[in-house]
């Protein structure tokens, strides 16, 4: 769990399950990993609605309570074989920071990091959960620190949740280094490979850059909702209709191809220059002399025609959805879900397997 760097940020080896929460649906999985491959041991989804969360905070720990143990009594495939549960934060609701400092003492380096967040965010240190990872450049004397902080209520109302269904909360970390550790199982990423992770959600656009570890993260205010309530607005149709057009036809070749781009536009055109800025210090600052070469489009809205193609054309950097589904993942003798709602699970399939692989070791 995201700490005071009083306790390990992993706990080894361990069986453990994805359990993510949101304020449309809650999923769980749980995998069974060997190499690049995993199997699907259990998952399950079962609709919520905004009113159990207000800013990632769980308001409501009794309903969102009851609406998992129903999801584990009622809406469940195949059978979970841990109680230990490891959940994710989007990067939207998370400070994040990396900045250069001096090699120093572990001591010394949390003491510097406290400082840093006292000064930088805008919310107390008291209310935070903090932890940091450094990385080394091509300086003797100083190193990039990449600090996460995420404000106290959040996670302890994932905690209360947890206490009163008995589970074991493992730990809480990103949705992105979620991300991260499942890309990791089977995309080919590396040290002079670096890949742009872009997880698009229902409320935000998160983004992180990742080679044997997550480098920096990013995010844009607006996800896959605000591009449905978008198309909604200039075609002058019910959001439900908006959404079919946005999964059905999305920005690829079609009759309403122009007013569904004019409508989304904007928003993608602030994921371009979150991208652009993230790789530029990347490429400036962590690995000088090494390139973005790919940019992996992950999440729920990751199956919106099209958008492949723009950001490849948007950024000059070659762009595809991520997928594990299938050739990485299988589902054994279970039941998948439908191909729609496979992306939705991906964060979840990473919070599954981050007790099994070490990504940020």
């Amino acid at each position: 769990m995201l700490s005071t760097m009083n306790e390990p940020l992993f706990y080894h080896k361990k069986p453990s399950f994805g359990l993510d929460m949101g304020s449309q649906a809650i999923k769980v999985m749980q995998l069974s990993p060997k190499g690049k491959h995993a199997v699907v041991k259990a998952y399950g989804s079962v609709d919520t609605d905004a009113k159990i969360m207000k800013d990632g905070v769980v308001t409501n720990v009794q309903s969102a309570a009851r609406l998992i143990d129903q999801l584990l009594a009622e809406d469940l495939h195949g059978q979970l074989t841990t109680n230990r549960a490891v959940m994710s934060v989007p990067v939207s609701r998370v400070f994040t920071r990396v900045i250069t400092m001096p090699h120093m003492s572990k001591k010394e380096l949390s003491d510097a990091v406290k400082l840093d967040i006292e000064q930088s965010v805008p919310v107390s240190s008291k209310k935070l959960y903090f932890d940091f990872e450094t990385t080394d450049i091509d300086d003797p004397e100083n190193q990039l620190v990449r600090i996460v902080a995420v404000p106290k209520d959040i996670v302890d109302s994932y905690v209360a949740v947890c206490d009163l269904l008995k589970l074991d909360l493992a730990l809480v970390q990103t949705n992105i280094r979620a991300d991260a550790q499942l890309l990791g199982l089977y995309e080919d990423i590396g040290s002079k490979d670096p890949y742009i992770i872009l997880d698009v959600g229902g409320n935000s656009i998160d983004i992180g850059v990742f080679d044997t570890t997550l480098r920096v993260t990013g995010t844009v205010d607006e996800g896959g909702n605000s591009l449905t309530k978008a198309i909604a607005k200039k075609l002058k149709i019910t959001e439900a209709k908006a959404h079919e057009a946005k999964v059905t036809h999305g920005i690829a070749a079609s009759k309403q191809q122009v007013k569904i781009k004019e409508a989304v536009m904007p928003i993608l055109d602030k994921a371009v220059k979150e991208v652009e800025r993230m790789a530029r210090f990347y490429e400036e600052r962590v690995k000088p002399g090494v390139s973005v070469s790919q940019i992996l489009i992950v999440g729920g809205g990751a199956n919106m025609p099209g958008l492949g193609d723009y950001l490849t054309n948007a950024t000059r950097i070659a762009t595809r959805v991520s997928s594990p589904w299938g050739e990485h993942i299988s589902f054994g003798k279970l039941e998948p879900p439908e191909a729609a709602d496979l992306p939705r699970f991906l964060t979840c399939a990473g919070s599954a397997v981050a007790t099994d692989y070490e990504v940020f070791e």
